[in-house]
């Protein structure tokens, strides 16, 4: 920072400060020693010789009209500036807002694990709650041995009013790595769902992909399903497809986490361990129409010239 001039009154300093900010040269006014005078400093060392330009035309014609123009100018400049100053922090105050919402835990999604949790302990004192919750498989004998009736098996919650049995599987799991698998999972991508979107909605669709889990894998195998994990397969669908196909969407799902999940994924369809795979595959799909519909894409898509 070096000094460029000393003047007499404050006005003077101020004007060719302007007119210096216009030519973009920084420079500040500030007192002067003896308090009677204003001085004039140039941030930038190397843009002294252009100041030393301006001061000498301002020393030699200081009621100039260019001054005047470029003390207008400047005047706009610094408004338009503050204008973004200000729409940035707004931008970066929501930015920080979502982040900061998508770090605490939904209240839905919490209640939904509370829920599994406290489930699984009862049912494991207590099988019989389980099997009085969850679809049970219907069939008929034959000289070949018993065979499963998926018809049979859909319409008999109809048939007794119990309904509810194709959703309230969701919440039952078979082992403690079971439940704390999907519960990890719904807490991420879960909470990401419910503060984006609502926590109505988010029910709704904890209650859509449980439901379509439950009647895709009696539909594929005659069995039911248990756990979150048709849900889980659901919320991760949405958010990916969303994501990729909705610029304007917060969240993005890490390619890292496509990839681990994918390949989980397949690795189910291998018989290593007994896994709904009609159940991920339902979820996986409903959920990735879902959030690629609500994407806009195809709205987009068809408004480009020539489209």
């Amino acid at each position: 920072m070096r000094l460029l001039h000393v003047f007499e009154h404050e006005r003077d300093a101020v004007r060719l400060k302007d007119a210096l900010f216009v030519e973009g040269i920084e420079a500040s006014v500030r007192d002067g020693r003896d308090g009677d005078s204003w001085q004039l400093l140039v941030h930038d060392d190397e843009q002294i010789d252009r100041a030393k330009e301006l001061l000498a035309r301002f020393e030699e014609a200081p009621d100039d009209p260019l001054f005047a123009a470029r003390e207008k100018e400047a005047r706009a400049q610094r408004k338009a500036t503050e204008r973004e100053e200000a729409k940035s922090r707004h931008r970066e105050e929501r930015a920080r807002k979502l982040i900061d919402q998508s770090k605490a835990p939904g209240l839905l999604t919490i209640g939904f694990i509370g829920f599994s949790v406290g489930l699984y302990f009862l049912t494991e004192a207590k099988p019989e709650i389980g099997r009085a919750l969850m679809m049970q498989p219907l069939g008929y004998v034959t000289p070949g041995g018993f065979e499963l009736d998926v018809q049979a098996t859909l319409m008999r919650p109809f048939e007794t009013g119990e309904v509810w049995r194709f959703v309230a599987g969701t919440f039952l799991h078979g082992s403690l790595l079971h439940l704390g698998f999907n519960c990890l999972w719904l807490y991420s991508l879960g909470t990401l769902v419910e503060r984006q979107h609502g926590a109505l909605r988010f029910f709704v669709a904890m209650f859509l992909l449980g439901i379509a889990s439950e009647l895709a894998e009696v539909l594929i195998t005659a069995h039911p399903s248990i756990g979150l994990s048709g849900n889980v397969y659901g919320l991760f669908g949405f958010l990916w497809m969303r994501g990729k196909y909705d610029p304007t969407y917060p969240y993005r799902i890490p390619r890292s986490t496509v990839m681990w999940m994918m390949v989980w994924y397949v690795l189910c369809f291998t018989g290593f361990m007994p896994i709904a795979n009609g159940a991920h595959t339902a979820g996986l799909v409903l959920g990735g129409l879902v959030g690629f519909g609500t994407s806009g894409y195809l709205r987009r898509r068809s408004m480009r010239p020539g489209a």
